[in-house]
Formats: C-alpha cells, sequence, structure tokens
C-alpha cells in the first residue's frame, strides 16, 4: 500500500512546477557510454522516456517507480529478520514517507536510482549476515550494475567491507564475498576505467565543488542527515545501526559503515548527503527492534509517521505556491525546489539580450544551457543555438555562429578571446533562482580570436 501510494502521489505531482537543472541537462546531452562528470545510465533512462513522451511526468516515472520499489526494499528489511506484517508494513511507510525518498522520487537524478542502489547492496549484506551467503554474490552484481548510474557506491562497498571486517570476518573472507567482489569489478569496471584513462574528471568536479561549497557543506552533513532520515525517527535508525544478529555482540552490523561513510562526507563535502541513503537503511532496520520496547516511536507508529509525512511532503514536494514566503523559505532549505521554478523567464532574458536572431548563446551553466535548449523561443529560424563548455557539455564543441551571447562569470571572463565584445545587462531575479543564475552577467561578442578551435578550450569548465 505504501509504494502504490507514493507511486500515485508521485506521479500526479510530477508536472508541477517544471523540470530541474539537471533533468534539463540530462535531456540536452547526447547518447554515450560515458560522461566526463557522471556514468550514463540515468541519461539513457532520460532520453527513453523522451521517445515515449514530452510530458514531464512522463520523463519522471523512472522516478516515481524507484521510490515505491525503495518502500517495498524498506519492507523487506524487518522481513529479512523474521518480523510480521505490521513492522513491515511500517517500515515501507517510513521510507515512502521521509524527506530525502521523497526528493529522489519527485525529480528523476542520478542520486534516485543510487538511492535504491544502497537499499539493495545493503539488504543483501543484511541477508547473508542472517545466513544466505549469496546475498554477497547479489551484493556484488548491485554494486557493479550502480557503477553505470553513480560511482558513490564505491564508497559504500568500501564502508560496508570495514563493517565486516569488524563484525563479520568469516563472511568478508568467504567465498561468496570473493565472487560478489570479482562480479562488482567485471560488471563496473569500464565506468571506473574510463574516468581513469581520462584523468579522473569526476574529481575535478568533487573538488570544485568543495572548494565553492565545502565550508557550508561540512557544516550541513550532520543537520541534514538527521532532516532527510527524519527528526522524530532518530531513535528508531539508532536502533538500527545498532543492530546485531548475533547476541552479545557490542558492535552493530551497520555502525561501523555508518561512521566511515559520517567522516568521508566530513573530510569531502561534495554535497553534505551522501551518507544519508545507508542511514535510511539503518531506520528500515530499527523498525523491528524497536518494535519490542515501549518506544513513542512505536506506539504511536500512525500518529509519529503522519507527522514526519506532512513535514516531508512540503519540503520535498511541489505543493506550494510559487511565488510566497512559504515557499522561499522551503527553497532555502531545499534547493531542489528552487532549481525547478522559473527556467522559461530566464531563457526568455536571454534570448532578449541577445544581439540579433543568428546570435548563439553559450553559457557557463549545463542547467542553463539545458533550459535554454529545452524552451528554445522560435526568435530565429531554428531556434536558439546554445552551447556550454560546462562539464560533458564542452564535449559536443562550439555553436557555429561566429557572433554569440556570453552569459555567467566564467564565459564573460573569456571577453577578451573575441575582436569586440558590448555589455547586455545581467540576469534579473524572478520568482525563483535555480542553480543561482540571477545575476549572471552577459556580453555581446562577435568574432572568436582564430576560431571557435582556439577560443573553445579556455570555456572548458568541470565542476558545480
Amino acid at each position: 500500500m505504501a509504494a502504490l501510494t507514493v507511486l500515485a502521489v508521485l506521479l500526479v505531482l510530477g508536472d508541477r512546477y517544471g523540470p530541474h537543472g539537471d533533468e534539463l541537462y540530462f535531456r540536452m546531452l547526447p547518447l554515450a557510454w560515458w560522461y566526463e562528470d557522471q556514468p550514463p545510465l540515468t541519461v539513457w533512462l532520460t532520453h527513453l522516456m523522451t521517445t515515449i513522451d514530452d510530458a514531464l511526468w512522463v520523463q519522471r516515472a523512472p522516478a516515481a517507480c524507484t521510490a515505491a520499489a525503495g518502500a517495498l526494499l524498506a519492507a523487506r528489511f524487518p522481513s529479512v529478520l523474521g518480523y510480521g506484517r505490521r513492522v513491515q508494513t511500517v517500515a515501507a511507510w517510513a521510507h515512502a514517507t521521509t524527506v530525502y525518498p521523497l526528493i529522489m522520487g519527485h525529480v528523476f537524478l542520478t542520486g534516485t536510482l543510487d538511492l535504491l542502489a544502497w537499499q539493495a547492496v545493503v539488504l543483501m549484506v543484511v541477508l547473508a549476515d542472517r545466513g544466505d551467503r549469496r546475498g554477497l554474490v547479489w551484493a556484488g552484481v548491485i554494486a557493479g550494475a550502480a557503477c553505470w548510474n553513480k560511482l558513490l557506491i564505491l564508497p559504500l562497498v568500501g564502508a560496508l567491507a570495514l563493517s565486516l571486517l569488524v563484525v563479520r570476518r568469516d563472511l568478508l573472507f568467504s567465498r561468496q564475498a570473493a565472487l560478489g567482489a570479482a562480479l562488482a569489478v567485471v560488471i563496473g569496471a569500464p565506468q571506473v576505467m574510463a574516468q581513469a584513462l581520462h584523468g579522473w574528471p569526476m574529481r575535478q568536479v568533487s573538488g570544485d565543488l568543495i572548494a565553492l561549497h565545502g565550508t557550508l557543506n561540512r557544516a550541513l552533513v550532520l543537520p541534514l542527515l538527521v532532516a532527510f532520515v527524519g527528526p522524530p525517527l532518530v531513535g528508531v535508525w539508532g536502533r538500527g545501526l545498532a543492530w546485531s544478529a548475533h547476541d552479545g555482540s557490542r558492535v552493530g552490523m551497520l555502525l561501523p559503515a555508518g561512521v566511515v561513510l559520517v567522516l568521508w562526507n566530513l573530510v569531502a563535502p561534495a554535497q553534505p548527503y551522501y551518507a544519508v541513503g545507508l542511514f535510511l537503511t539503518a531506520l528500515s532496520l530499527g523498525w523491528g527492534p524497536i518494535s519490542r520496547t515501549t518506544s513513542l516511536a512505536w506506539r504511536r507508529a500512525p500518529a509519529v509517521l503522519a507527522a514526519n509525512a506532512a513535514i516531508a511532503a512540503v519540503l520535498a514536494l511541489p505543493v506550494l505556491p510559487v511565488p510566497s514566503p512559504v515557499y522561499a523559505a522551503v527553497s532555502a532549505i531545499n534547493p531542489v525546489a528552487r532549481d525547478q521554478v522559473d527556467w522559461p523567464a530566464y531563457v526568455a532574458q536571454v534570448d532578449r539580450a541577445r544581439a540579433s536572431p543568428e546570435s548563439a548563446v553559450v553559457t557557463d551553466s549545463y542547467a542553463l544551457a539545458g533550459a535554454v535548449d529545452f524552451y528554445r523561443p522560435p526568435s530565429g529560424a531554428g531556434g536558439i543555438d546554445v552551447a556550454s563548455g560546462h562539464n560533458a557539455l564542452w564535449q559536443m564543441g562550439p555553436p557555429a555562429a561566429g557572433e554569440v551571447l556570453l552569459v555567467g562569470d566564467r564565459a564573460v571572463a573569456q571577453r577578451d578571446h573575441f575582436a569586440s565584445c558590448t555589455d547586455a545587462g545581467a540576469l534579473t531575479r524572478g520568482a525563483s533562482d535555480p542553480f543561482g543564475v540571477a545575476g549572471s552577467p552577459m556580453v555581446s561578442c562577435s568574432g572568436p580570436r582564430g576560431g571557435w578551435a582556439a577560443v573553445w578550450p579556455s570555456l572548458r569548465h568541470l565542476g558545480g
């Protein structure tokens, strides 16, 4: 019931607000087997959904289905531990109505499939700990496949290996673990090797994000962990971290992995929510042990989950009017809400700033480039020719035109590479500020010195 309910809600709300900047970016990318800043699976599925229908709710259907699958996996944790239907049902509802799963279920980002993969890998390890060592083989298969979506599965695998080293060395050094590791390497190696052979561009992306936002993100790691897994449910996921299949064990199965992932996230805070996936599995695990106590979270589970769901819906889903003071406050907490709103208005400003209908657009923001490409005001015979040096868009090359509108600080900084440039103002803030594009300067230029082949390398940027 929880899976069907969250699926229906997410599909109904799927076309509210507008596409997220990352979704616009994925649509603009050509089909390829690897990209500089990410593996290709989410891009492939985005293109597949586009062939079915261009409606936004259809584009986001994989995200809604993934959220529903996540609720089903959440119910499996207490089932594997031997708990009955009621505990399984509570675990499913708790996961389905928590902030982070709802965010990842509403917009189709790389984190959407990654969250499901983390759940599945941890579930397989728990299954192995309960006696079915084949779970370690499947954990390797899932981890290898997940490398085609997001390489963040690798820190999870490393953290779980440490947990097994501390708690269950017999499992870590078993034949099943060796086979699982071998399968993970075989399946996931192409994406890891592609990064290695190209100088680890994803590391440059992460480094830039840390340079830009590292201090703030580091401060947000622990608060977001609590907020995204559910403040009323802290005691439950605490029980999950401490859970052990072996009586008398002083260390919970997931506790070492949780400590390692939080410390890693603090050291490398490219995004502050990277460890959340493991703690959501701890939440699912915790409902079994806590059902044997007199905890308020269990005695009043329906009321606690309802309160958590109400807060999560406001924070995660597009239910607020735009503009409004409440939306402004929520979008400050949850930038995913901010990053879906007002793209057409910014694209219209870019269009008006162009010197002529033939003028191309080069922006240093992949999200804005994706928005211009998606909305494409028909002011010229073929719409707007748009290009960007940001992340994987740089590989698509420069525009064909010699007359161009440069948008964004990094792009405008290259104005000396053109024969002539004229200031064209800046993007003014509207109802929202997606990806922080408001205030971006614009310069109308012509005559790239030495041609685009000489100028285009200077516009390349890997990062946030």
